[in-house]
Protein backbone atom coordinates (compact mmCIF):
# COMPACT_ATOMS: atom_id res chain seq x y z
CA UNK A 1 0.00 0.00 0.00
CA UNK A 2 2.97 2.42 0.77
CA UNK A 3 4.39 2.05 -2.70
CA UNK A 4 0.85 2.41 -3.83
CA UNK A 5 0.48 6.05 -2.14
CA UNK A 6 4.08 6.96 -3.55
CA UNK A 7 2.93 6.28 -6.81
CA UNK A 8 0.45 8.44 -6.44
CA UNK A 9 2.10 11.28 -5.11
CA UNK A 10 4.25 11.36 -8.09
CA UNK A 11 1.42 10.96 -10.51
CA UNK A 12 -0.44 13.57 -9.42
CA UNK A 13 2.52 15.72 -9.24
CA UNK A 14 3.95 15.18 -13.24
CA UNK A 15 0.52 15.66 -14.36
CA UNK A 16 0.66 18.93 -12.13
CA UNK A 17 3.40 20.16 -13.72
CA UNK A 18 2.65 18.52 -17.52
CA UNK A 19 -0.69 19.74 -17.70
CA UNK A 20 -0.44 23.13 -15.65
CA UNK A 21 2.92 24.44 -15.43
CA UNK A 22 4.27 23.81 -18.72
CA UNK A 23 1.38 24.54 -20.63
CA UNK A 24 1.22 27.97 -18.38
CA UNK A 25 4.76 28.53 -19.09
CA UNK A 26 4.52 27.64 -22.43
CA UNK A 27 1.56 30.39 -23.11
CA UNK A 28 3.62 33.02 -21.09
CA UNK A 29 6.90 32.30 -23.72
CA UNK A 30 4.51 32.14 -26.98
CA UNK A 31 1.13 33.62 -26.58
CA UNK A 32 -1.47 31.94 -28.24
CA UNK A 33 -2.67 33.00 -31.88
CA UNK A 34 -4.63 31.10 -34.74
CA UNK A 35 -3.66 28.78 -36.15
CA UNK A 36 -2.50 28.91 -40.13
CA UNK A 37 -5.19 29.83 -42.36
CA UNK A 38 -4.52 29.20 -46.23
CA UNK A 39 -8.21 31.66 -47.02
CA UNK A 40 -5.25 34.53 -47.19
CA UNK A 41 -7.82 37.62 -47.33
CA UNK A 42 -9.62 36.38 -44.22
CA UNK A 43 -5.82 35.84 -42.66
CA UNK A 44 -4.94 39.39 -43.13
CA UNK A 45 -8.26 40.74 -42.61
CA UNK A 46 -8.66 39.13 -39.20
CA UNK A 47 -4.94 40.17 -38.38
CA UNK A 48 -5.27 43.66 -38.90
CA UNK A 49 -8.38 44.01 -37.13
CA UNK A 50 -6.18 42.16 -34.24
CA UNK A 51 -3.80 44.55 -33.59
CA UNK A 52 -6.55 47.21 -34.07
CA UNK A 53 -7.63 45.85 -31.18
CA UNK A 54 -4.25 45.67 -29.23
CA UNK A 55 -3.39 49.18 -30.19
CA UNK A 56 -6.91 50.24 -28.30
CA UNK A 57 -6.13 48.53 -25.43
CA UNK A 58 -2.95 50.20 -25.37
CA UNK A 59 -4.51 53.73 -25.73
CA UNK A 60 -6.93 52.64 -23.49
CA UNK A 61 -4.09 52.29 -20.79
CA UNK A 62 -2.09 55.21 -21.70
CA UNK A 63 -5.26 57.20 -21.08
CA UNK A 64 -6.12 55.85 -17.53
CA UNK A 65 -2.17 56.31 -16.54
CA UNK A 66 -2.49 60.15 -17.83
CA UNK A 67 0.90 59.76 -19.70
CA UNK A 68 0.60 62.13 -22.45
CA UNK A 69 3.24 60.93 -24.39
CA UNK A 70 2.28 57.25 -24.34
CA UNK A 71 -1.30 58.27 -26.20
CA UNK A 72 0.50 60.21 -28.61
CA UNK A 73 2.41 57.18 -29.11
CA UNK A 74 -0.59 54.57 -28.88
CA UNK A 75 -2.72 57.30 -31.15
CA UNK A 76 -0.42 57.07 -33.81
CA UNK A 77 0.17 53.25 -33.78
CA UNK A 78 -3.52 52.88 -33.51
CA UNK A 79 -3.94 55.07 -36.80
CA UNK A 80 -1.21 53.26 -38.57
CA UNK A 81 -2.88 49.85 -37.97
CA UNK A 82 -6.51 50.91 -38.96
CA UNK A 83 -4.55 52.48 -42.02
CA UNK A 84 -3.23 48.97 -42.78
CA UNK A 85 -6.33 47.42 -42.38
CA UNK A 86 -7.44 50.05 -44.96
CA UNK A 87 -5.07 48.62 -47.37
CA UNK A 88 -5.25 45.46 -46.98
CA UNK A 89 -9.15 45.12 -46.99
CA UNK A 90 -8.53 47.02 -50.81
CA UNK A 91 -5.89 45.05 -51.91
CA UNK A 92 -8.11 41.83 -51.72
CA UNK A 93 -11.11 43.21 -53.11
CA UNK A 94 -9.27 44.08 -56.11
CA UNK A 95 -7.72 40.30 -55.65
CA UNK A 96 -11.79 39.05 -55.79
CA UNK A 97 -12.36 40.97 -58.82
CA UNK A 98 -9.91 39.25 -61.16
CA UNK A 99 -11.44 36.45 -63.08
CA UNK A 100 -8.88 33.41 -62.93
CA UNK A 101 -10.66 31.08 -64.96
CA UNK A 102 -10.34 33.26 -68.02
CA UNK A 103 -6.49 33.31 -68.03
CA UNK A 104 -4.51 32.75 -71.05
CA UNK A 105 -1.39 30.95 -70.56
CA UNK A 106 -0.01 31.87 -73.85
CA UNK A 107 -0.92 35.68 -73.53
CA UNK A 108 0.64 35.23 -70.41
CA UNK A 109 3.74 34.12 -71.26
CA UNK A 110 3.99 37.26 -74.13
CA UNK A 111 3.40 39.75 -71.23
CA UNK A 112 5.96 37.96 -68.58
CA UNK A 113 8.58 37.73 -71.32
CA UNK A 114 7.78 41.67 -71.99
CA UNK A 115 7.39 42.72 -67.81
CA UNK A 116 9.00 40.36 -65.84
CA UNK A 117 12.19 38.59 -67.32
CA UNK A 118 14.33 42.17 -66.12
CA UNK A 119 14.04 40.25 -62.45
CA UNK A 120 13.04 36.69 -62.64
CA UNK A 121 13.71 33.62 -64.98
CA UNK A 122 11.15 30.23 -65.88
CA UNK A 123 14.07 27.79 -66.25
CA UNK A 124 11.40 25.39 -67.15
CA UNK A 125 10.42 27.20 -70.09
CA UNK A 126 13.74 28.51 -71.12
CA UNK A 127 13.51 31.89 -69.97
CA UNK A 128 16.70 33.03 -68.46
CA UNK A 129 17.29 35.18 -65.36
CA UNK A 130 18.79 38.33 -66.33
CA UNK A 131 19.75 38.69 -62.29
CA UNK A 132 21.81 35.46 -60.93
CA UNK A 133 23.02 36.94 -57.76
CA UNK A 134 21.82 38.67 -54.67
CA UNK A 135 23.55 42.71 -55.53
CA UNK A 136 19.60 43.16 -54.98
CA UNK A 137 19.65 42.04 -51.44
CA UNK A 138 18.31 38.53 -52.12
CA UNK A 139 18.23 36.05 -55.50
CA UNK A 140 15.05 36.82 -57.37
CA UNK A 141 13.17 34.03 -57.42
CA UNK A 142 12.93 31.38 -60.66
CA UNK A 143 9.12 31.07 -61.18
CA UNK A 144 8.81 27.96 -62.32
CA UNK A 145 7.41 26.28 -59.64
CA UNK A 146 5.33 29.50 -58.55
CA UNK A 147 2.03 28.17 -60.10
CA UNK A 148 2.40 24.84 -58.19
CA UNK A 149 3.28 25.89 -54.57
CA UNK A 150 1.25 29.44 -53.96
CA UNK A 151 -2.06 29.98 -54.09
CA UNK A 152 -3.43 31.75 -57.35
CA UNK A 153 -5.50 34.49 -55.33
CA UNK A 154 -2.00 34.75 -53.12
CA UNK A 155 -0.07 35.43 -56.32
CA UNK A 156 -2.74 37.65 -57.23
CA UNK A 157 -1.37 39.65 -54.46
CA UNK A 158 1.64 39.50 -54.63
CA UNK A 159 1.69 40.78 -58.02
CA UNK A 160 -0.73 43.34 -57.28
CA UNK A 161 1.55 44.57 -53.69
CA UNK A 162 4.07 42.48 -53.20
CA UNK A 163 5.58 44.21 -49.80
CA UNK A 164 1.55 44.20 -48.45
CA UNK A 165 1.03 40.67 -49.45
CA UNK A 166 4.46 39.68 -48.36
CA UNK A 167 3.61 41.48 -44.90
CA UNK A 168 6.59 43.66 -45.48
CA UNK A 169 5.30 46.75 -46.10
CA UNK A 170 6.52 48.26 -42.84
CA UNK A 171 10.12 47.76 -44.05
CA UNK A 172 9.87 48.56 -47.29
CA UNK A 173 6.54 50.36 -48.18
CA UNK A 174 5.69 50.60 -51.88
CA UNK A 175 9.17 49.91 -52.95
CA UNK A 176 8.33 47.40 -54.77
CA UNK A 177 4.92 48.23 -56.73
CA UNK A 178 5.07 46.31 -60.04
CA UNK A 179 4.45 49.39 -62.65
CA UNK A 180 3.22 46.69 -65.69
CA UNK A 181 0.50 45.42 -63.29
CA UNK A 182 -0.95 48.64 -61.60
CA UNK A 183 -3.50 50.41 -63.45
CA UNK A 184 -2.28 53.93 -62.28
CA UNK A 185 0.99 53.21 -63.59
CA UNK A 186 0.85 51.21 -66.24
CA UNK A 187 -1.88 53.11 -67.95
CA UNK A 188 -3.99 50.48 -68.57
CA UNK A 189 -7.55 50.45 -67.31
CA UNK A 190 -8.26 47.77 -64.34
CA UNK A 191 -9.83 45.41 -66.21
CA UNK A 192 -6.94 45.21 -68.80
CA UNK A 193 -4.78 44.93 -65.91
CA UNK A 194 -6.61 42.25 -63.92
CA UNK A 195 -6.32 40.44 -67.57
CA UNK A 196 -2.90 40.36 -67.68
CA UNK A 197 -2.46 39.40 -64.11
CA UNK A 198 -5.18 36.23 -64.54
CA UNK A 199 -3.06 35.58 -68.17
CA UNK A 200 0.24 35.22 -66.17
CA UNK A 201 -0.76 33.38 -63.38
CA UNK A 202 -2.25 31.11 -65.64
CA UNK A 203 1.29 30.62 -67.59
CA UNK A 204 2.58 29.56 -64.17
CA UNK A 205 0.21 27.25 -63.39
CA UNK A 206 0.87 25.57 -66.62
CA UNK A 207 4.32 25.55 -66.32
CA UNK A 208 4.80 24.32 -63.03
CA UNK A 209 2.90 21.32 -64.18
CA UNK A 210 5.65 20.83 -66.86
CA UNK A 211 8.35 21.74 -63.73
CA UNK A 212 6.45 18.94 -61.56
CA UNK A 213 6.61 16.24 -63.94
CA UNK A 214 10.14 16.85 -64.75
CA UNK A 215 11.16 17.19 -61.26
CA UNK A 216 9.44 14.20 -60.09
CA UNK A 217 10.52 11.65 -63.09
CA UNK A 218 14.48 12.96 -62.11
CA UNK A 219 13.80 12.17 -58.04
CA UNK A 220 12.97 8.69 -59.29
CA UNK A 221 15.45 7.80 -61.79
CA UNK A 222 18.26 9.24 -58.92
CA UNK A 223 16.47 6.81 -56.23
CA UNK A 224 16.02 3.60 -58.54
CA UNK A 225 20.07 4.29 -59.43
CA UNK A 226 20.67 4.26 -55.08
CA UNK A 227 18.98 1.41 -54.52
CA UNK A 228 19.93 -0.58 -58.15
CA UNK A 229 21.92 -3.54 -56.13
CA UNK A 230 19.13 -3.98 -53.23
CA UNK A 231 17.72 -7.59 -53.66
CA UNK A 232 14.96 -7.59 -50.85
CA UNK A 233 12.06 -6.08 -53.26
CA UNK A 234 9.91 -5.34 -50.29
CA UNK A 235 12.66 -3.29 -48.30
CA UNK A 236 13.67 -1.58 -51.45
CA UNK A 237 10.47 -0.09 -52.32
CA UNK A 238 9.29 0.85 -48.65
CA UNK A 239 13.11 2.69 -48.84
CA UNK A 240 12.57 4.27 -52.08
CA UNK A 241 9.16 5.70 -51.18
CA UNK A 242 10.90 7.60 -48.25
CA UNK A 243 13.36 9.10 -50.35
CA UNK A 244 11.50 10.23 -53.26
CA UNK A 245 9.23 12.12 -50.46
CA UNK A 246 11.94 13.58 -48.61
CA UNK A 247 13.54 14.66 -52.25
CA UNK A 248 10.33 15.94 -52.90
CA UNK A 249 10.03 17.92 -49.65
CA UNK A 250 13.42 19.32 -50.02
CA UNK A 251 12.71 20.68 -53.41
CA UNK A 252 9.79 22.40 -52.06
CA UNK A 253 11.72 23.45 -49.60
CA UNK A 254 14.43 24.94 -51.92
CA UNK A 255 12.20 26.47 -53.82
CA UNK A 256 9.99 28.27 -51.11
CA UNK A 257 13.01 29.05 -48.54
CA UNK A 258 16.02 28.23 -50.31
CA UNK A 259 17.08 31.57 -51.16
CA UNK A 260 17.75 32.37 -47.55
CA UNK A 261 17.89 30.03 -45.83
CA UNK A 262 20.67 27.04 -45.14
CA UNK A 263 19.98 23.41 -43.81
CA UNK A 264 23.60 22.64 -43.14
CA UNK A 265 22.52 19.05 -41.77
CA UNK A 266 21.39 18.63 -44.94
CA UNK A 267 24.50 20.09 -47.17
CA UNK A 268 22.16 22.73 -47.99
CA UNK A 269 23.83 26.33 -48.02
CA UNK A 270 21.85 29.82 -50.07
CA UNK A 271 23.34 30.88 -53.15
CA UNK A 272 22.81 34.32 -51.83
CA UNK A 273 25.39 36.12 -50.26
CA UNK A 274 25.04 36.16 -46.46
CA UNK A 275 26.14 40.12 -46.25
CA UNK A 276 23.39 40.52 -48.91
CA UNK A 277 20.95 39.51 -47.06
CA UNK A 278 22.00 40.96 -43.78
CA UNK A 279 21.98 44.73 -45.32
CA UNK A 280 19.13 43.89 -47.00
CA UNK A 281 16.70 42.31 -44.18
CA UNK A 282 18.97 43.65 -41.22
CA UNK A 283 19.44 40.61 -39.88
CA UNK A 284 21.16 37.51 -41.19
CA UNK A 285 18.59 34.57 -41.55
CA UNK A 286 18.84 31.65 -39.56
CA UNK A 287 20.40 28.27 -40.39
CA UNK A 288 16.99 26.11 -40.53
CA UNK A 289 18.96 22.51 -39.11
CA UNK A 290 17.30 22.80 -35.33
CA UNK A 291 14.48 24.99 -35.71
CA UNK A 292 11.57 21.85 -35.13
CA UNK A 293 13.37 21.52 -32.10
CA UNK A 294 13.93 25.30 -30.89
CA UNK A 295 10.04 26.29 -32.21
CA UNK A 296 8.13 23.09 -32.68
CA UNK A 297 5.97 22.30 -35.85
CA UNK A 298 2.93 23.90 -35.02
CA UNK A 299 5.02 27.19 -34.30
CA UNK A 300 6.77 26.81 -38.19
CA UNK A 301 2.92 26.05 -39.66
CA UNK A 302 1.88 29.69 -37.61
CA UNK A 303 5.06 31.55 -39.25
CA UNK A 304 5.37 30.50 -42.70
CA UNK A 305 1.56 31.28 -42.54
CA UNK A 306 1.97 34.37 -41.49
CA UNK A 307 5.15 35.90 -40.01
CA UNK A 308 3.78 39.07 -38.33
CA UNK A 309 1.54 37.25 -36.20
CA UNK A 310 4.44 35.78 -34.30
CA UNK A 311 7.03 38.19 -34.38
CA UNK A 312 5.61 41.78 -35.41
CA UNK A 313 8.29 43.85 -37.13
CA UNK A 314 10.17 41.64 -38.54
CA UNK A 315 11.45 41.50 -42.19
CA UNK A 316 11.33 38.38 -43.27
CA UNK A 317 8.54 37.98 -45.40
CA UNK A 318 5.36 35.96 -45.42
CA UNK A 319 5.90 32.98 -48.00
CA UNK A 320 2.28 32.39 -48.82
CA UNK A 321 2.55 28.53 -49.02
CA UNK A 322 -0.70 25.90 -50.09
CA UNK A 323 -1.32 23.90 -47.47
CA UNK A 324 0.00 21.02 -49.30
CA UNK A 325 3.77 22.64 -50.18
CA UNK A 326 3.92 24.23 -46.73
CA UNK A 327 3.25 20.49 -45.29
CA UNK A 328 6.52 19.59 -47.21
CA UNK A 329 8.73 22.50 -46.32
CA UNK A 330 7.95 21.79 -42.83
CA UNK A 331 7.95 17.93 -42.87
CA UNK A 332 11.66 18.74 -44.08
CA UNK A 333 12.71 21.06 -42.06
CA UNK A 334 11.55 18.14 -39.19
CA UNK A 335 13.46 15.24 -40.92
CA UNK A 336 16.46 16.95 -41.06
CA UNK A 337 16.29 18.29 -37.94
CA UNK A 338 15.06 15.67 -35.86
CA UNK A 339 15.72 12.64 -37.89
CA UNK A 340 16.05 10.34 -35.14
CA UNK A 341 12.40 10.90 -34.41
CA UNK A 342 10.63 8.01 -35.68
CA UNK A 343 13.46 5.72 -33.93
CA UNK A 344 13.19 7.64 -30.85
CA UNK A 345 9.45 7.45 -30.25
CA UNK A 346 9.25 3.74 -31.19
CA UNK A 347 12.19 2.97 -28.88
CA UNK A 348 10.29 4.80 -26.02
CA UNK A 349 7.67 2.43 -26.17
CA UNK A 350 9.65 -0.57 -25.19
CA UNK A 351 11.41 1.00 -22.98
CA UNK A 352 8.38 2.03 -20.87
CA UNK A 353 6.93 -1.99 -21.19
CA UNK A 354 10.58 -2.48 -20.17
CA UNK A 355 9.78 -0.07 -17.02
CA UNK A 356 6.63 -1.96 -16.04
CA UNK A 357 7.77 -5.26 -16.10
CA UNK A 358 10.62 -4.31 -13.97
CA UNK A 359 8.16 -2.58 -11.46
CA UNK A 360 6.42 -5.54 -11.47
CA UNK A 361 9.41 -7.85 -10.59
CA UNK A 362 10.71 -5.39 -8.07
CA UNK A 363 7.60 -4.94 -6.01
CA UNK A 364 7.53 -8.71 -6.08
CA UNK A 365 10.97 -9.51 -4.74
CA UNK A 366 10.33 -6.19 -2.28
CA UNK A 367 7.24 -8.45 -1.00
CA UNK A 368 9.08 -11.76 -1.07
CA UNK A 369 11.94 -10.69 0.62
CA UNK A 370 10.11 -8.53 3.78
CA UNK A 371 7.78 -11.15 3.94
CA UNK A 372 9.69 -13.08 6.12
CA UNK A 373 10.56 -9.72 8.43
CA UNK A 374 6.86 -10.54 9.47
Amino acid sequence: MRELKIFLVVAVFTALVYWGVEPYAHSVMKPHVAPANFDFAKEDVDFAKSVISEKEALLNEAQKAGNEVQIQNATKALDMAKENLSKVESLWADVAKIDFTKGDALKGKEFFENNCFACHGVKEDGIAANITDSSLGVIPPDLSSAGAIYDEKFLAALIMHPALALKVDHKFGDAFIMTAYNSETSGESEEITNANIANVIAYLKDVSVKFEANEDAAIKKEVEAKYANMEDSTQKTALMEKDIAFAKNKATFIEACGRCHDMKYDSFFTPSNHNDLLTYLGSTPPDLSMMIRSRGEQYLHDFINNTQKLLQGTAMPRVGLTEEAQAKVVSYISKVGDSKKEERESTGIYVMIFFVILSVFAIAWKRSIWSKLH
